[in-house]
């Protein structure tokens, strides 16, 4: 058998967080957990921090193999003696491989520190000391520790180590989060935004880094992110919006340079035009998000699903179907008194006021249409960037779920 250090160390990492994945799928949170449930988590923690452990012997070792050396005792003399008569590799390919003894855990970790140029957070080095405390928990007697402690240590700890990963050896270390290069890259990136005066993308870059780092739902460059969580939707609704204008084009035709998203009660999004004064309220089902190549100067896409959805029984008769999309008109007047309606009488009666009577002091009112049926229901760009024909990709997903799209747009790196 051989196996590369490098290799050695990200297969390790993977397996850990693949355990943890596990464990925090189908075990955390139970009330009960069986002591077999546990064992998940042991192995989480065991592959996990043997692979940091290689990974930054690997980082030393690319500077100097003496680094990675514990003690410089005869039988590593003789194995490096071995390795040059060869033409050897490394030391670890020679006979005395067996008898040669690396440093620590926490030894290669005190080196990198000093040895490299690798900044390391305070923040990563306490969780990276903190696992190893559980790890020799683990490996030398009966252990106890408290489930938060563990979630602490792995809470973020796989982009972290990404960025590290990525920044020390390069790009032939294997992230595990394409967005793990944006923030590995990130200062690069804003630098050269800068100097290209790509202000807007800047910005767009800023936010949705901000957003990825709150909902841990992180994307790299031409990636999709799909999104069911109303929770996640809005934080990145509020980090895009912050600074920048949304454009919009709906299912329907409607369109808007100037729309802004907001969540309102019950699982419900407005989504107001400003320069045409109205209203849709669509009960949220799923959002898809298009991560753009920063260098394109492309806006990221943001594509809504609407759900099948219950209106109050007093105005299910005002109910209006267009091929096969049900939806409600309304009014909505913001004084004398406050008011909305969606009797059609009512409303005819107040444009009609607003039209022929002169003596009417015409309130500040807009319409509202409130849709009730799923629909991939609209895509909404970053206002000054270029992007997708939104119109083609309505018309191709007119009778898929937002799903169903989000998979084709991943094959396809999103282009459209």
């Amino acid at each position: 058998m051989h196996i590369t250090m490098l290799d050695n160390g990200i297969d390790s990492i993977q397996k850990g967080f693949n355990s943890y994945l596990v464990y925090t799928k189908s075990i955390k949170g139970k009330s009960t957990p069986d002591p077999e449930d546990y064992y998940t988590l042991k192995q989480a923690i065991l592959s996990t921090h043997h692979g940091v452990e290689i990974l930054l012997k690997y980082i030393l070792y690319c500077k100097s193999e003496f680094l990675i050396i514990d003690e410089f005792k005869n039988d590593y003399k003789k194995a490096y003696k071995e390795k040059t008569d060869q033409n050897l590799d490394s030391v670890f390919q020679t006979s005395k491989a067996s008898r040669i003894h690396t440093i620590s855990y926490d030894e290669a970790l005190e080196r990198v520190k000093y040895f490299s140029d690798i900044q390391l957070s305070e923040q990563l080095e306490f969780k990276l000391l903190k696992l190893n405390t559980i790890r020799n928990a683990l490996t030398h007697a009966e252990v106890s520790v408290d489930d938060s402690t563990i979630d602490s240590v792995f809470d973020n700890l796989l982009i972290e180590l990404d960025v590290l990963f990525l920044k020390a050896i390069g790009a032939i270390y294997k992230t595990f989060y394409g967005y793990s290069e944006i923030k590995a890259n990130y200062d690069k990136y804003m630098e050269f935004l800068t100097t290209h005066k790509m202000a807007i993308m800047k910005d767009v870059v800023e936010a949705l880094s901000k957003a990825a780092e709150k909902t841990h739902l992180y994307s790299g460059q031409e990636d999709i992110v799909y999104i069911d969580d109303i929770n996640a939707a809005k934080i990145f609704f509020k980090a895009l919006q912050e600074k920048q204008t949304f454009g919009m084009d709906l299912f329907n035709g409607w369109c808007s340079g100037e729309a802004r998203l907001k969540i309102i009660e019950d699982g419900h999004i407005a989504i107001w035009a400003n320069d045409n004064r109205n209203e849709a309220i669509i009960k949220f089902k799923s959002m898809i998000v298009y991560i753009p190549k920063i260098e394109s100067n492309q806006s990221p896409v943001v594509i809504l699903e609407s759900d099948n959805d219950i209106l109050e029984s007093e105005v299910e008769q005002f109910i209006q179907d267009e091929d096969g999309v049900k939806y409600i008109d309304g009014l909505y007047i913001e004084n004398s008194p406050e008011k909305t309606t969606y009797n059609p009488e009512e409303i005819v009666r107040f444009q009609y006021l607003c039209d022929y009577e002169d003596g009417f002091a015409i309130p500040q009112h807009y319409s509202i249409t409130r849709f009730i049926s799923q629909k991939v229901f609209g895509c909404f760009n970053i206002q000054g960037l270029p992007y997708w024909d939104f119109h083609k990709l309505l018309r191709h997903a007119r009778s898929m779920t937002a799903k169903e799209l989000a998979e084709q747009l991943g094959a396809k790196k999103g282009i459209y």
